[in-house]
């Protein structure tokens, strides 16, 4: 009787286990069933890789300029004569990207340097004295920019002073002096503005013009009046976007904040 109980018990904890058993040999199974996925995975990526490799080294050899990024792109197609529409909507497309801002205090020299001096007021904000005559200049131009804002004075602050600097730097700046990391910051204090509702679409859409002229200028720089004409194609057409060329010489000599402010 004693052993019959305690075969009775050895089953009863047989069949308890049993459980845990089958989900184990279920786990199991499961992650051989991901290994067998993971080497099939890897064996068509080596099996794919040589075809992008084709494929990408065929694009290389078309005659076509195409800006992907960076200056040394754009200086590649200034040398050859051309920078097609593709390269200027490529950086365009950029532009009015909606991206994580990187721009801050550390990429303005006025702000790093002059926020702990003396400040002057205007409209809502202290702002650095040297910073004062631009921020007077938009309040003049555009009213309060920041009316249509629900953000707190101290909230706001910080972008309100970004885009002034940002503003700033464009009526200091001829074209020569710039490059796509500078005009994409610039779009990035920009758009921080329009994030909080501040009435800055005036500066958006002169953005697109500056942009547009650095293609026309980085084509143009250097070349005389016969090597521009050049520049024409069979058709009699420059094979430059007329409006970079068109922009390029309204900004030529002039601060780029030109047809802006007052």
């Amino acid at each position: 009787m004693v052993r019959s109980g305690c075969a009775a018990a050895d089953n009863s904890r047989v069949t308890e286990e049993n459980p845990n058993h089958k989900e184990k040999k279920a786990k199991l199974e499961a992650e051989q069933r991901r290994r067998r996925m993971r080497e099939e995975y890897e064996k068509l990526a080596l099996t794919e890789q040589p075809k992008k490799q084709m494929k990408a080294a065929k694009s290389n050899t078309k005659n076509t300029i195409i800006m992907e990024e960076g200056d040394a792109n754009i200086a590649s197609a200034s040398k050859h004569g051309k920078v097609e529409d593709v390269c200027v909507e490529s950086f365009m497309e950029q532009l009015k990207a909606k991206v994580k801002s990187e721009v801050d205090y550390s990429h303005f020299p006025i702000l790093e340097e002059d926020l702990g001096k003396d400040l002057e007021t205007v409209g809502r904000f202290s702002v650095p004295l040297r910073l004062a005559p631009i921020a007077n200049r938009i309040k003049d131009g555009f009213g309060d920019i920041t009316s249509s804002s629900s953000q707190s004075d101290c909230a706001a602050k910080p972008t309100y002073l970004l885009f002034c600097a940002a503003i700033k730097e464009m009526d200091d700046l001829k074209l020569d002096q710039v490059n796509e990391t500078k005009l994409l910051l610039w779009r990035d204090a920009i758009n921080n503005a329009l994030n909080l509702q501040f009435n800055v679409d005036f500066a958006i859409k002169h953005l697109f013009k500056i942009a547009h002229a650095y293609f026309g200028f980085k084509v143009m720089e250097g070349k005389s009046g016969e090597e521009m004409l050049k520049l024409k194609n069979v058709d009699g057409k420059m094979e430059v976007p007329e409006d970079c060329l068109r922009e390029a010489e309204y900004f030529s000599g002039k601060p780029l904040s030109t047809g802006l402010l007052r």
